[in-house]
């Protein structure tokens, strides 16, 4: 099975954040792969702090925090850039072709026009051909697989290394919240 997620390949954890993802990519053919339909939540923009009531109870009522499952620290809103949650209503079948002479290179995009979502295949042969572009009134979410390239002539995706995105809710073993930032460099 080509598709596979590592740390700073593809695998993040969502640690404190509502970063969440259930699409899945799977090989389903020689040169054959299917998203399956699922969501994907955003991590929004925010600050987590400590719990004072005088200071977070108004914040809170009026959707701008939460508190967070540990009920000692909340999560206030930037610019009321909230976690958003993008779902793909359908599995989606992505049939590869590969270029008897250059090699092809392919990622995947989740993308939205903040009604729908949908995937977006983007495949290269540098210097001959390139398609894949945003759609106007379109946006990009995130990748769902990262670049991974065709040889010439390829007729089974199976022994290429395809990093897909995966997220893991809370922290990587060993980690908590204090050394979150240091683990992720920084994340």
């Amino acid at each position: 099975m080509p598709i596979m997620s590592t740390l700073f390949r593809g695998l993040i954890h969502a640690g404190d954040t509502p970063l969440a993802l259930t699409i899945t990519v799977e090989q389903t053919g020689p040169m054959q792969l299917t998203v399956h339909a699922g969501s994907f939540t955003t991590t929004g923009q925010a600050r987590i702090r400590g719990y004072d009531a005088a200071r977070h109870e108004a914040l809170i009522k009026a959707g701008d925090a939460e508190m967070l499952l540990d009920g000692q620290r909340v999560r206030i809103w930037i610019n009321a850039q909230k976690a958003q949650t993008y779902a793909l209503a359908a599995d989606q079948v992505i049939d590869l072709t590969s270029d008897p002479l250059k090699p092809v290179v392919y990622d995947l995009d989740l993308i939205s026009d903040g009604t729908q979502t949908d995937v977006l295949v983007k495949r290269k042969i540098v210097g001959v051909e390139e398609y894949g572009d945003v759609p106007p009134g379109w946006m990009k979410v995130h990748e769902l697989l990262f670049e991974f390239t065709l040889p010439p002539g390829c007729v089974d995706v199976t022994p290429i290394d395809i990093c897909a995105l995966t997220v893991k809710p809370g922290f990587p073993s060993g980690t908590g919240p204090e050394d979150w930032a240091m683990q992720t460099r920084g994340a």
